[in-house]
């Protein structure tokens, strides 16, 4: 996929079928876009494209952009049009479809509640009244709902938010995962039996603390894990650690790069009275991991 910055695109010899959004989180919706801009783009010879944004204001991003790049062109994007959300949101409705057009654009597809420009004022009616000046033709798809509800990356940030997993999964069509370095820590792990792996995130996602049934992506194989976010109450440690005990595993991770996937929060952080009640209890989480992966 190639992607470029919107003040360096040249006009292609082809045109573009073009989806436009944040495409936070690639989710059910996003995809329902994106197979609408595949299948025009098959059928009229044109480039699947996007147009999005690296950086967009919210509390958090559900991926990072390295990672919604990737998710862009596993689902079959071409061509990514990208900006940062303060070098465009003072431009008129009318001033972006003129950029839009310019670019050679003979397909856009966006979301039926859609809305671009200054103070939010362009929407689809606009977009139906600048079809035939501006040359394109317009797909408004319906938003995807799962379970009676509409799937939005507001409703899967909210999810991740308060540890629903499970949720936030069924929305995005996939396991959510983050990616992370492991770095040094304070070895408590090891010290009780259940060395972990702990994870500098390369995406600043807020995560409910708790502790997780998952699997960890290394080397191209996948392993159970049982993953702890938060601090470690039992010892009076303060600081919040993403950490990843994964069973059945030997070796040196130190500086390696890991995907964590999340499937399911099995409890809250707990503070123990002594350190065999700890032991104790992990020894069950694990059990208890096992029989929830065992059923994926």
């Amino acid at each position: 996929m190639e992607t470029i910055h919107f003040s360096f695109y040249e006009k292609q010899k082809k045109k573009l079928a073009l989806g436009i959004g944040k495409f936070d989180g690639l989710h059910l919706g996003h995809r329902a876009i994106l197979g609408k801009i595949l299948d025009e783009s098959g059928r009229n010879s044109l480039i699947p494209a996007v147009f999005t944004f690296r950086n967009f204001p919210v509390e958090f991003k559900i991926y990072g952009w390295e990672e919604k790049k990737i998710l862009l062109q596993q689902s079959g994007i071409e061509l990514c049009i990208w900006c940062d959300f303060d070098e465009i949101c003072s431009m008129k409705a009318e001033e972006f479809l003129d950029m839009i057009s310019a670019m050679g654009t003979e397909i856009i597809a966006v979301g039926s509640n859609f809305h671009f420009g200054a103070e939010r004022k362009g929407n689809i009616s606009l977009l139906k009244k600048s079809m035939h000046e501006k040359g394109f033709r317009l797909f408004s798809v319906p938003p995807e709902k799962k379970n009676g509800e509409v799937v939005s990356s507001t409703k899967i940030r909210s999810f991740i938010k308060h540890g629903e997993m499970e949720k936030a999964n069924d929305f995005l069509g996939r396991v959510f995962s983050v990616e992370g370095k492991v770095i040094q820590g304070i070895k408590k792990g090891t010290y009780l039996g259940f060395p972990t792996a702990n994870l500098l995130l390369s995406n600043k996602v807020h995560i409910s603390e708790g502790i997780y049934a998952g699997r960890v992506e290394y080397n191209g194989r996948l392993y159970s894990a049982a993953i702890n976010i938060g601090d470690s109450p039992t010892f009076e440690e303060k600081e919040k650690k993403f950490e990843a005990f994964i069973l059945d595993f030997n070796g040196d991770l130190y500086g390696k790069t890991l995907r964590v996937y999340l499937f399911k929060k099995i409890r809250e952080i707990e503070k123990f009275s002594s350190e065999d009640e700890l032991k104790k209890r992990i020894s069950a989480d694990i059990k208890q991991i096992h029989k929830i992966l065992a059923g994926l």
